[in-house]
């Protein structure tokens, strides 16, 4: 990768060329923004070195992990098996390995750039540091991008959503449902072909009494319709029981929003327009959405980790000059990293434990080390 020298990164911002040297030399700065020059130089540098640790500390994950699965070669159709079980780990090993990553790499690109005096080049030059973090962060939105993507859309492409302990591959044939003041269970539930063998339909009183029990067979999705070939109503009151056969078994798709749409198999891999629609549909339909709403909060907190990561490194890797030392600054950022990764799992499981609220454990270790950060930045220039 070719450098900017210091000298260069002066004359850019400087309108004549020193005295003694040929104009020439320096009349391509003339047609392009100095400052545009310097931002694509440092967030190429950010990107080199954050691929570089991604794929990295991937392959490093990757080893351990396939020498854990070689068992599996041993059993029928073992070396598909294999292959598959190291493919669905590879969204999560990003999913985990990014933040880390985005602060290994800005350590080493202002490092880099302490080591050669480029900073200092651009420090006088009148950059400021703000400028010089600022194409770090458009980069750091990009990567926040590519994290859901990931998360969203390859995970469960390659089956990683199913590796994880909170998500249950047994598909579930029965259901209970409550929606607008009526109680629906459903019987082998098909969400594939859109159809029910049975169900049941409770509708309560005033008094929380049942006053009717609605029962349809074989009823099915057609025609943005709900068509039973069969059904009964019972109509409770007064201790007296009534039954009789309806007549019209056809209802409007939205008389049961909720039930006949397939939950969520794990709603922190599914896309945002997803989770919504999910956490609308539940809300509509009284059902607890809590788990929804607690992975939409994990989402936008992974997007926003990113950044955390960013501002955690500056502290590590500014104004550190050419006697820096980078090995330093990598076990910190290695400790750092793992330590954000560690918290955050901490405060996921007091969340399971019903210790602490959704939002407080989505966004606590963000907000912790943003704080961590800002201390540190503030400690620095003090």
């Amino acid at each position: 990768m070719e450098r900017l020298k210091p000298r260069e990164i002066i004359l850019m911002f400087r309108c004549a060329p020193p005295r003694g040297m040929a104009v020439c030399k320096y009349n391509r700065f003339k047609f392009r923004k100095p400052m545009w020059i310097i931002q694509r130089y440092i967030s190429r540098e950010f990107i080199v070195y954050f691929l570089s640790c991604l794929l990295s500390l991937i392959f490093i994950a990757v080893v351990f992990a396939a020498l854990s699965e070689l068992k599996t070669l041993e059993q029928e159709d073992g070396q598909r098996l294999f292959l598959e079980a190291i493919r669905s780990g590879i969204p999560l090993l990003i999913e985990i390995i990014t933040p880390i990553s985005v602060l290994l790499a800005t350590v080493l690109t202002f490092i880099s750039l302490s080591k050669s005096s480029e900073i200092i080049a651009m420090m006088a030059a009148g950059v400021s540091l703000q400028k010089m973090v600022f194409p770090i962060f458009i980069a750091g939105s990009l990567i926040g991008w590519f994290g859901y993507l990931n998360q969203s859309y390859l995970a469960p492409l390659w089956g990683a959503d199913e590796r994880t302990s909170m998500v249950d591959s047994t598909p579930v044939n029965n259901s209970w449902q409550f929606y607008q003041g009526r109680l629906f269970y459903f019987a082998h539930l098909m969400s594939k072909k859109q159809s029910v063998q049975s169900s049941r339909v409770f509708e309560f009183d005033d008094h929380h009494q049942i006053r009717r029990i609605l029962t349809f067979e074989q009823l099915k999705n057609a025609d943005g319709t709900w068509q039973a070939e069969s059904g009964r109503e019972i109509n409770i009151s007064q201790n007296r029981v009534v039954s009789k056969t309806r007549q019209t078994n056809v209802f409007p798709q939205e008389e049961f929003p909720v039930v006949f749409k397939r939950e969520l198999n794990h709603p922190k891999y599914s896309d945002f327009s997803a989770l919504i629609t999910e956490i609308n549909l539940k809300r509509m339909g009284s059902v607890n959405f809590e788990a929804d709403l607690f992975a939409l909060y994990q989402k936008i907190a992974a997007i926003l980790s990113v950044f955390v990561m960013i501002l955690l490194a500056l502290p590590f890797s500014l104004s550190t000059g050419k006697k820096s030392n980078v090995r330093m600054g990598i076990v910190l950022s290695m400790v750092m990293g793992f330590s954000f990764w560690l918290i955050d799992q901490i405060f996921i499981s007091f969340n399971s434990a019903g210790l602490m609220p959704s939002e407080l454990a989505a966004f606590g270790a963000n907000i912790l080390f943003t704080l961590l950060a800002l201390l540190l930045i503030y400690l620095r220039r003090v």
